[in-house]
């Protein structure tokens, strides 16, 4: 139940990524990239903490749209040893930039040959990032916020044995600080709304080039929650399609992704077993080096998702865009 996290991308990292046979670096030693944004964020969802979302007259309903302002900084700093196999990291991973999350993490990847290279992270609970509410089905009186946090691994191992095939797996614990969903209605079991979770993830892909500039990496990912309450658990089935087109200075981005979500059990409020259909669509546009200033760079993100759920009470809708400037040192 995480509402909607609008993120931008760190150009250099996204670039290093999609050419499978670069070094970790260019060269050794350490390396910082900070990229300041602001943007514009529109979103529609009874889990938007805003104010203004508080109080909701039924539970027929989705929320109130609400739009806001942006502004917030990225930063990755990562030291290479000297034979550029090896490379410590701290901040935004360049798999998840292209996929417009937002992730810091704390980790290690190894250059396995010219193309292969296994990744460990961690990933640690930042409350700061994402708020729901305790109680989501409070009708007709102010709903209070709690913080929500996720903390977890990952593991990647990219081109496996110099292949165009990559395997990532996630497992992440979701936390809810002060978790009272139901309580707040008579006769509901509210066990099973529990949304504490232990959350498994696997990808499957693919990665090769469509020409000299084109980048195409399809893939499959599966996710399984396991919550404390059994209307919350679910399997989540998903494909991925993440396009990287380059041509000198600039770089575009393009990740669609298309899923099914299946929860175990019905849900006591609604007397009925969610389902969803999931979409998104994120963009990212760098130009390197804008007036001839090195280490330099300018992007443009814009992003778009979607949930379409057999409850009203679940649908959601978000878009944003942002601005940023990127200084690599």
């Amino acid at each position: 139940m995480r509402k909607l996290l609008v993120c931008t991308a760190i150009g250099t990292l996204l670039a290093s990524h999609v050419s499978a046979a670069a070094p970790l670096a260019k060269e050794p030693g350490w390396s910082t990239t900070l990229n300041l944004n602001v943007g514009f964020a529109s979103s529609e969802s009874q889990f938007n903490t805003d104010s203004d979302n508080a109080v909701t007259d039924d539970l027929n309903n989705s929320g109130k749209k609400q739009d806001s302002f942006l502004g917030y900084p990225l930063l990755r700093v990562e030291y290479t040893t000297q034979d550029l196999k090896n490379q410590w990291f701290l901040g935004n991973s360049p798999e998840n930039v292209g996929r417009g999350q937002l992730q810091y993490e704390l980790g290690y990847t190894r250059a396995m040959g010219e193309r292969s290279q296994l990744t460990a992270a961690y990933f640690p609970r930042l409350k700061l990032f994402s708020e729901t509410w305790e109680d989501p089905f409070a009708i007709g009186s102010k709903r209070h916020k709690t913080d929500e946090s996720v903390q977890g691994l990952r593991v990647e191992w990219k081109a496996i044995a110099e292949s165009p095939f990559s395997a990532e797996y996630v497992f992440a614990q979701r936390k809810i600080d002060d978790e009272h969903s139901g309580e707040s209605l008579a006769g509901i079991n509210t066990a099973l709304l529990r949304r504490e979770a232990d959350i498994h993830r696997l990808d499957l892909g693919l990665s090769f080039p469509l020409s000299q500039r084109l980048f195409m990496s399809p893939s499959f990912v599966y996710t399984r929650v396991n919550a404390d309450g059994d209307a919350m658990s679910n399997d989540d089935y998903m494909l991925r399609i993440n396009t990287v087109y380059r041509q000198q200075q600039h770089l575009l981005n393009l990740n669609l992704e298309w899923g099914q979500r299946k929860f175990d059990e019905a849900n006591p409020v609604f007397n009925r077993t969610q389902k969803d259909d999931h979409y998104s669509l994120f963009a990212l546009y760098v130009y390197q080096e804008p007036f001839g200033w090195k280490n330099s760079m300018f992007n443009v993100t814009t992003g778009f998702s979607r949930n379409n759920a057999n409850i009203t009470f679940y649908d959601s809708s978000g878009t944003f865009a942002a601005l940023g400037m990127g200084y690599r040192f």
